[in-house]
């Protein structure tokens, strides 16, 4: 391979490297903005962040666009990003995206999806998820009712860290929730 061949493609990835390097640190310093309550500068670093294809950005941008957070509240908007990011694998913006398709935030109510969306970050480990959808499966939304399945998400929401209480941890205690 030819010296310059070889130092173009060098140059090309430490390009890629810097671009995935400054997505990170706007992403951070978004996230250090929206802890101190400094929306306008958070949501200034995630469209930066977003700009360059950073999923975690996506979904905090997407979180400020559902909560009207230093930018004016849209739900569609929020739900497209939510989108973008689940496509990248953020778990947290399948499940919320999930949850807006449940019910009906910022795209068309759709259950069935909702159900399958929150499935998919659950089995993907994410804790909230396994809580959300061991509830799923009590009530028979989006899900054919099942609460022996129900209960094993409960149970693994827990064993994940996610604080259920004790009295969902039984089939009875479930199923009185949902009767």
């Amino acid at each position: 391979m030819k010296a310059s061949l070889r130092y173009a493609i060098i140059l090309a990835l430490l390009l890629l490297l810097s671009g995935c390097v400054v997505s990170t640190m706007s992403e951070r310093q978004g996230t250090k903005a929206y802890l101190e309550k400094d929306y306008a500068t958070a949501s200034m670093k995630y469209e930066e962040a977003v700009a360059e294809g950073n999923a975690k950005a996506m979904y905090h941008l997407a979180v400020m666009y559902a909560e009207g957070q230093g930018v004016e509240q849209d739900y569609a908007k929020a739900a497209g990003l939510l989108e973008r990011s689940s496509a990248l694998g953020q778990d947290d913006a399948t499940l919320m995206l999930g949850l807006f398709n449940l019910y009906g935030d910022g795209v068309p109510r759709d259950v069935d999806k909702g159900a399958a969306l929150i499935g998919t970050a659950a089995e993907n480990g994410n804790d909230t998820a396994m809580y959300y959808l061991g509830n799923l499966y009590a009530a028979g939304l989006g899900v054919e009712k099942d609460l022996d399945t129900g209960l094993s998400w409960m149970r693994r929401a827990k064993e994940a860290g996610f604080p259920v209480k004790d009295a969902l941890l039984t089939r009875e205690g479930l199923a009185a929730l949902y009767e």
